[in-house]
């Protein structure tokens, strides 16, 4: 009968988290999520440590300090890229986005940071720098990409005549 009282109740505690997720935004539930796993996370350390099995914890630390010693200049490389990648997208979204609807020269210019006099030479190596930087395969956005050939393209075009 006890078993009964603990399957609906399991089943009522399901419908209720499955209402609650469908309802609730993505923000608070990722949040809750976070509470919830630090919250079981310290639960299961207190556990540990009551029941003298925390020794276990402190040999996995132990164990993994030569791989976090072998990896730890490749995982900070890599969040020194993601750092850049995030300030990249920010600088793009505070820019406004240029159209892309036919380019004039000005444009140009101003996307390649060039002088309204620029040699070919100029041209391409202003073109070399940025895509570099903002290459998609970098990090950096395809419609920046496309603009930033799209001016080389027009001033090249327009130098040679």
């Amino acid at each position: 009968m006890i078993s009964l009282f603990i399957l609906i109740a399991i089943v009522f505690g399901a419908f209720y988290l499955l209402r609650w997720f469908l309802n609730t935004p993505a923000e608070t539930i990722s949040a809750m999520l976070r509470k919830s796993l630090w919250l079981l996370l310290g639960l299961l350390l207190i556990m540990l440590a009551i029941s003298g099995k925390l020794n276990i914890i402190f040999a996995f630390i132990g164990s993994a300090i030569p791989l976090i010693a072998k990896y730890l200049p490749t995982i900070l490389r890599l969040l020194g890229l993601i750092k850049t990648i995030k300030s990249t997208q920010q600088d793009q979204a505070s820019k406004p986005p240029i159209s892309r609807t036919a380019m004039d020269r000005q444009q140009a210019l101003d996307i390649l940071n060039l002088k309204t006099q620029a040699s070919k030479q100029e041209i391409i190596s202003a073109h070399k720098r940025l895509i570099q930087k903002l290459h998609p395969d970098k990090g950096g956005s395809e419609h920046l990409a496309q603009q930033i050939n799209q001016a080389k393209e027009l001033l090249l075009k327009d130098h040679e005549h």
